[in-house]
Order: C-alpha cells, then structure tokens, then sequence
C-alpha cells in the first residue's frame, strides 16, 4: 500500500447543469483558491497533502472518490458552498463506505453559516466540521488527531459527540487571522494546471491566461442577503508589497496576464490601492487586472491611477434600480451615488460593470421596471441580474418565508434559479424580466462592438462564442 497522505482537500464535484439549470458555456472555471492557501499552510507544517479539484478535472462522485482513496489519506477535507454541500455529503458518504476509517472534515462558508442545521441533517457522513477561517485550526485539528489529543483542545470545530451521537459539541471560536502577510502563498502547483483548467467568465477577462486572487478579508457591509461569517467584519488586507510579490510569482512561473482580484471589497482600503498601483507603476508589471467592490470609495482621482497601473474592469454591487429596495436590504447607497461612481469609472478609461438582483423582499413590477431602466441608462459595459437566492446565515434566509414563497433547496442556491418570490410578483414575471434585461443589454449594438473589439485571438473568439450560446439558452428556458 502507498504512503498514507495526511489529508486529502477536495472541491466536490458540481456540473455546469448543476451550477446554472442548463448547459451553460459562459460560467468559466475558477481555481479554489481557499483550498490551495489550506494544502500550503498544510504543507508549511510538514504534513504530506494533496488537492483534488474535481469541477476543474469535470470528475463525478465515483471517479473523485477513487481519486481521493488512490492517495491512501488519513483525512479527507471536503469544502463546500450552499449549492455544492449535498453534493459533499454523497462524497463524504461513498468514501467513508469504502474506508470507514478516513476522517471526514467539512469546512467552507456552508457549515460555517449554519453549522448545526447542516449537521443534523448531514451530520453522518461528517466527523468534524471547521467553522470560520480555516488556515490556523486545520493545523490544530491535524496535530491533534495526529498525537490523539482531546478535539476539545481545539478552537473553531464543531463535532458529533461519541458519546452521545445525537449531540453535537462546538468548541470556541477562533480569533480572525489579523496578519494576512503571515500566510504563505497559495499551493498553486497543487491545482490542475492553470492556463489549461481554469478559465474565468468570458466576460470577466481581457486576457488569457488569467486567474484570480483574494488579497483581503471582511466586509464591514449590513446587506440582509449577504453571510459573512467566514471572514466577519474586521477588516485586513495583505500589504501591497505581499500583493506584487504573488504577482510577480505567477508571471514567472505560470505565466498570467491578468489578475481578478475577488475580494468582498478590494477599493475599501484606499491607501493600500494607491500603494498598490503606484508599485505597479514603478515597477513597469506588465499585467491587466480587474476588482470588484462598493460605490462608496471611489474618485476620479484613485480611478485614474488604477486605470494607469493596468485596471480594466471594475464589478459593482449596485443591485437595484430602486432606492425603496436597496433601502429594505439595507445596502446603504443610493442612485445618485451609483451613477456618479459608474460615469466616474467610465471617464477614467476604466470598463464600469453591474451586479444587479431580482426578486428582493417587498419588490414590485414597477421596482424591477427600475432597475431595468437603470442597467440600461447607466454607461455599464457588462452586467449580471440574479434572482435573489436567500442564502443560510443571512437576515434574508431568516425572513424569507415572511415576505413572500421560499423554496429552501440548497441544491437550487446559485442565483440562477427562481427560489424566492415576493408576493406581490410570480415566479413567471421574474423570469420574463430576467430574460428581458439580458436581451435588451447584451443584444444592444455598442455591447457588440465592444465584444468584437476584444476579440485579439482565436481563443478570445471561441470564449465568446460559447458565452453567447449559454446566454441564448439561459434566456430562452420557460422554467429555472
């Protein structure tokens, strides 16, 4: 028998069908990049680890779960979002089936929203769950089941109690990560390799290869659809230096273009994105990058030097067209600011894009009518409507059966699909408005253009063309 791996981290497998209710072309592939910042604190520590990403590798249950006993583990670390947890119980199920003795850890921001909900109703097929940051308690729980010590001992862990199955035990929580500069970089090597498996939105990227990073932590927002108990409201952010470094790491050896920065809200720290792009200024980094964030921190002055230090793209969590709604989710903003950061970002040569929502407690026809209204008066170069899907941990999730019909499928929790209807709307005119918002911006003639205009290679051409189809099928479908 091979040598035993101390602890095997899976991404559970989740097909495109899956993800978006039809084959859709458009969604793309990102690396998870949670577990590759667990296998190298894992592997910091001396602890023999392997990565299995099984979306990335298109695995099903069966051949993951023959992947991950191929590496003989002791333990098997399973992540999970909402949509993708039941999908972690049958892995967790077939696994512990075939080697009773592995032992089976859950963690991301499922359990970490609701963790005794999930464990009492998928609690067998999982011996530990981690609960919030992982880097710090992953190394805790290992060193204990490693010198058989007590799971009491360590922080941040929810657990079946042997004694009495039917009880679960939670120890404290763990303290926030305050210095992210601590933490070494992602065990990149350990994922499939990155030009060829991963692949962002079409619409996200400029140019190939590209890849994302996460360079902060916590959001200080109030929105009632949002959890974030993973990270929670402290804020903390690696140094700008720490940040070129990983740059310039993953010019050389895996040679990216372009860099998605997919913090919760990169713009917040102002002075560390001034710091940043006057880095990259000064340094001549020759690489693109896009953001995502608030409307609230930007100027024309910041705008203009990220766009100088390589920023193309920014994503904002605009949501609504109304300002009734955007007040009932408490977002804390309004239209007269969104319009002002958009045309801002729009001047500063930089590709203004739109988060955008539907189907919102308390919405009406005419609010949605709004929004619609406002994804295609403001000068937004992309944009994406979800239907709101009240996700476990958030004041929504609580409150959803209140306002109108909830559907508490985890299965369907992507955002695609119809979960929750207000009771002033149906199900049928959330779609229809869905449908028509993405007609009626992306079949507009300056979007094309602008679609051709980006096109500077053949692989540019079959990413967009694959992106229209799964559009053309998404907004076509009569039920999600």
């Amino acid at each position: 028998m091979s040598t035993k791996t101390d602890i095997v981290f899976v991404n559970p497998p989740l097909s495109d069908e899956e993800r978006y209710g039809v084959k859709f072309k458009a969604g793309g592939q990102t690396p998870p990049i949670g577990l590759a910042m667990l296998c190298a604190v894992c592997r910091k520590a001396g602890y023999n680890v392997a990565l299995i990403d099984a979306p990335a590798l298109r695995l099903n249950l069966s051949s993951t779960v023959d992947k991950i006993l191929r590496c003989n583990p002791k333990c098997v670390g399973i992540t999970a979002v909402t949509l993708s947890i039941l999908n972690a119980a049958e892995l967790a199920k077939l696994v512990k089936q075939r080697n009773a003795d592995t032992v089976i850890v859950l963690g991301g921001p499922h359990i970490t929203a609701v963790p005794s909900e999930t464990l009492e109703r998928l609690g067998p097929f999982f011996d530990i769950a981690v609960i919030g940051e992982g880097e710090a308690t992953i190394i805790e729980l290992l060193d204990a089941l490693k010198n058989n010590k007590p799971l009491s001992m360590v922080n941040g862990i929810a657990y079946v109690d042997k004694k009495n199955p039917k009880q679960l035990k939670f120890t404290p929580p763990r303290d926030f990560i305050n210095n992210l500069d601590s933490l070494p970089f992602p065990a990149w090597d350990m994922l499939p390799d990155l030009a060829k498996y991963y692949n962002p939105p079409a619409h996200t990227v400029k140019r190939f290869p590209a890849t994302l990073l996460m360079t902060s932590r916590g959001c200080q927002g109030l929105c009632t659809f949002c959890d974030n108990k993973v990270f929670g409201r402290t804020l903390r952010s690696n140094s700008a230096e720490y940040v070129i470094n990983m740059i310039r790491h993953l010019q050389r050896k895996y040679g990216i273009r372009e860099i998605q920065f997919r913090d919760d809200n990169f713009l917040v720290f102002r002075r560390r994105t001034i710091e940043l792009c006057n880095m990259l200024i000064e340094q001549n980094i020759d690489i693109s990058w896009s953001c995502a964030g608030r409307v609230d921190p930007v100027t024309p002055g910041v705008l203009s030097l990220m766009r100088r230090a390589g920023c193309w793209q920014i994503w904002y969590g605009i949501e609504s067209g109304s300002d009734k709604v955007l007040k009932a989710i408490r977002k804390n903003t309004n239209q007269e600011r969104i319009a002002k950061a958009v045309i801002d970002t729009k001047r500063a040569g930089i590709s203004p894009c739109g988060f955008f929502m539907i189907g919102m407690p308390t919405e009406t026809e005419d609010d949605i009518r709004k929004t619609i209204d406002v994804i295609l008066k403001l000068p937004l170069d992309e944009f994406h409507i979800a239907h709101l899907a009240p996700f476990p941990g958030s004041e929504i999730y609580r409150s959803a059966s209140m306002y109108g019909y909830f559907d508490n499928d985890w299965k369907k929790m992507s955002g695609w699909r119809t979960i929750f209807v207000p009771r002033d709307l149906s199900e049928e005119q959330l779609v229809r408005y869905s449908n028509l918002a993405f007609r009626k911006f992306y079949f507009r003639p300056r979007i094309i253009i602008n679609y051709l205009k980006r096109i500077r290679s053949l692989r540019h051409a079959e990413v967009y063309l694959s992106a229209l189809i799964g559009l053309l099928l998404y907004t076509t479908m009569k039920e999600r």
